[in-house]
């Protein structure tokens, strides 16, 4: 119902009063009728910005305040500020993608200092060994690491590998070697022909494929994935893992919201699919004159 320059303007204006909202310490303390504003609006954002993303309609920075310093926020945040926490909450896209990393980056330095997992001058971090066949990386990768603590994943782990022959490969690194098995596990798990994984048709981006469950142990094999990806993140490794993007909202909790629409995501599934269904919704005759019906094919297993 909006003009695409209209949604500029008001989506211009929602940011500017939420983020004051948050930065004047408005939400802090609201209660009642206010707070129920705040999360109308903030809502009605989000609804706008994630559409954004999606399909960009609005100016480059658009979304950037330019009256909000990183540094300051960073200080607020280092004195635990309720505003500055409020905001990485509600619209970190106030504060550009490049500070974010670095602000992540230093949060994850902190918290390594303070878990012991840094080397100092009168301590040493515990170190986790692992031996891993070249031949059957995922499975010895699996059962060595699915077991370790929050704290030993976190903390330094040493790959030791083994050729098929049997044999110990020289050269252990501090972290290039880590960093290899890490990708190669990637790489393993979310090759489609595991089926753990599937791929869209189109951009093939990555989902969890819906016949995962012939492996046995499936589940566990997801959660081990997700420690993987999580080690990656944590020791700021750059993995290509390109996860489709219905995927990526349920795993943010999206799908909650009110807000939330299984129908814009459907493009990044089956954009075929979303283009036939939005002309049906469009079509101005009498849609019983097209004699449609529906129907969906799948490939289980090759029988379809």
């Amino acid at each position: 119902s909006f003009k695409l320059e209209e949604l500029v303007t008001i989506s211009s204006f929602l940011n500017s009063f939420v983020f004051k909202m948050i930065w004047d310490g408005i939400v802090e303390n609201a209660r009642g009728e206010t707070l129920e504003l705040f999360h109308s609006v903030h809502g009605w954002l989000m609804v706008l910005y994630e559409r954004d993303c999606r399909r960009r309609f609005a100016p480059e920075d658009h979304w950037l305040r330019k009256d909000l310093k990183p540094s300051v926020l960073f200080q607020e945040l280092d004195k635990d500020k309720k505003r500055a926490q409020l905001l990485l909450q509600y619209i970190p896209h106030v504060i550009p993608h490049k500070n974010r990393v670095l602000l992540f980056r230093n949060m994850v330095t902190k918290e390594k200092e303070k878990l012991g997992l840094v080397e100092t001058s009168s301590a040493s971090p515990h170190v986790t060994h692992i031996t891993i066949r070249r031949s059957r990386m995922l499975e010895d990768g699996y059962e060595q690491l699915r077991q370790l603590s929050q704290n030993a994943m976190k903390g330094v782990i040493r790959v030791k590998f083994v050729n098929d022959l049997g044999v110990d490969e020289a050269g252990i690194d501090q972290d290039g070697v880590f960093k290899e098995f890490l990708e190669e596990i990637i790489k393993k798990v979310f090759d489609p022909a595991l089926n753990l994984f599937k791929t869209t048709s189109g951009d093939e981006r990555l989902y969890p494929s819906p016949t995962s469950y012939i492996h046995e142990n499936y589940l566990q094999l997801f959660e081990f994935v997700g420690k993987m990806l999580g080690k990656a993140v944590y020791e700021g490794i750059v993995v290509d893992v390109p996860f489709a993007s219905f995927f990526l909202s349920q795993l943010l909790g999206h799908h909650h919201s009110v807000f939330y629409s299984s129908v814009d995501e459907l493009p990044s599934l089956d954009s075929e699919f979303y283009k036939n269904l939005t002309s049906i919704k469009r079509y101005d005759g009498d849609i019983s004159d097209l004699g449609l019906t529906l129907s969906y094919d799948e490939d289980v297993m090759g029988q379809v």
